[in-house]
């Protein structure tokens, strides 16, 4: 489903959200964005930047990166770490943006939440495209005081940065940058091969 399952995963300032809040908040904002992406009224692009301003505060984008380089980020330097960091979040959200147009009526329910510890908590959400059905998951952790950030999400069961790590997994201890950025580019998240158990 390259339509909608691209639709959350993808969306730099972080404000947070404090526990308590964050179901109904992701409730909410999930119906706006549907409304959002149904409006045919709006092209591609205005239905992302809309979708981009209400989402990315949600998101740590920095840290997203870090976690999807994995160990090759401490092997660069500041400059190089703010760059992977710019060219990671463009990359999701140019892969986003791509996907709008294959949007077809798709629905998003949240379906429970979960607490694997007290610094995490886990928002699992269900696409509905006709009769199947495909998880999502939204993957929050506490980034200070009682502010939860999004780190990651699992998309048919499968983690956005895990998707984005086993690009650079075989890569030596000695790291080219420009090796990096050009797998970067050609990742792809995944797909709607397989359903949501």
């Amino acid at each position: 489903m390259k339509k909608l399952i691209l639709f959350l995963s993808i969306f730099s300032l972080s404000f947070g959200l404090e526990l308590a809040s964050i179901e109904p908040v992701m409730k909410e904002n999930l119906k706006t964005a549907i409304s959002i992406v149904s409006d045919k009224s709006l092209n591609d692009m205005q239905k992302s930047n809309k979708l981009f301003d209400m989402f990315d505060s949600y998101f740590d984008y920095t840290l997203m990166a870090k976690l999807a380089l994995s160990k090759h980020y401490k092997a660069l330097n500041d400059e190089e770490r703010a760059k992977f960091t710019k060219t990671f979040e463009a990359r999701l959200k140019k892969s986003f943006t791509d996907k709008l147009s294959l949007y077809t009526n798709e629905q998003i329910v949240i379906k429970d939440a979960t607490i694997p510890n007290p610094s995490r908590y886990f928002v699992n959400a269900a696409i509905i495209s006709g009769a199947d059905t495909y998880s999502l998951v939204f993957k929050f952790y506490k980034a200070k005081d009682n502010d939860f950030l999004i780190y990651d999400v699992d998309i048919l069961g499968v983690s956005v940065i895990q998707t984005y790590r086993s690009q650079f997994d075989d890569l030596s201890g000695k790291v080219d940058f420009n090796e990096i950025l050009k797998r970067l580019e050609v990742t792809n998240l995944p797909d709607d091969n397989k359903k949501a158990k």
